[in-house]
């Protein structure tokens, strides 16, 4: 049943944004069917009426895609954990809180990215020569970019509370649709595989836990297994001389 329902956002569909909409849109499209992070999970709990509710999925809400702003990612949260007598329509704002306070979180460890980024930026141009650094930095560059681009506004709205469990487990639906900037953070969060921007720079095999692990045990079994052929093969010549 429907706890609560919202007015739909506005219908403009020529909006700037919009193409970052959609690419945002695709993305989460293929992130559907697959687990969240339980990290996300802890991430995005909200407490309720002292009653703690924990996301079991996020995925686009398909139908919704037509119903909001072409500017705007429709979501839709499946929360469990709700006592029967909780009431639906207060899931919402509490939502609304916690995404608002992820987004900030997110903006100032970009910030902190960024700037560390930039500090050893220049360490590295102190080096150069004046005339090498006549044609500019790339990455003094990306700098003032970020620092020029505005904040958007998560432009967070409820479209509906809905139950979605059974008469034994209470499951608690939220949808919801936010700004493409909010969205594409939410999305990095609970599916990083996905939502990684693709000239994000990879990581390096030796800061990657599992690939460290992984090339090492796999030197130390080569190695073992060459002195085990070469003990063979001494002894096989020893054997026959």
């Amino acid at each position: 049943r429907i706890f609560a329902q919202a007015p739909l956002a506005g219908m403009s569909a020529d909006r700037a944004d919009a193409p970052e909409a959609e690419v945002c849109r695709a993305r989460w499209l293929k992130a559907k069917g697959w687990p969240m992070a339980d990290s996300a999970r802890d991430a995005f709990e909200v407490v309720v009426d002292g009653a703690t509710l924990t996301p079991a999925d996020i995925s686009i809400w398909v139908d919704g895609q037509s119903a909001v702003g072409a500017e705007d990612v429709p979501l839709e949260v499946l929360f469990v954990g709700a006592p029967m007598s909780l009431d639906g329509s207060r899931v919402g704002p509490a939502f609304s809180a916690k995404v608002e306070e992820f987004v900030q979180e997110r903006r100032r460890v970009e910030f902190r990215k960024q700037l560390e980024r930039r500090k050893d930026s220049s360490l590295r141009r102190r080096g150069k020569a004046a005339e090498e650094a006549e044609g500019g930095d790339p990455d003094e560059e990306k700098w003032k970019d970020y620092i020029r681009a505005p904040a958007k506004p998560t432009n967070f709205q409820v479209h509906g509370i809905f139950d979605a469990g059974t008469a034994r487990r209470r499951v608690l639906g939220c949808r919801i649709s936010l700004s493409a900037q909010a969205a594409q953070m939410i999305g990095r969060h609970c599916f990083c595989h996905i939502f990684d921007d693709d000239d994000a720079p990879p990581t390096k095999w030796n800061e990657d836990p599992f690939l460290a692990c992984f090339y090492s045990c796999f030197c130390i079994i080569v190695t073992v297994f060459v002195l085990w052929v070469v003990l063979i093969t001494s002894a096989i010549l020893k054997h026959t001389t």
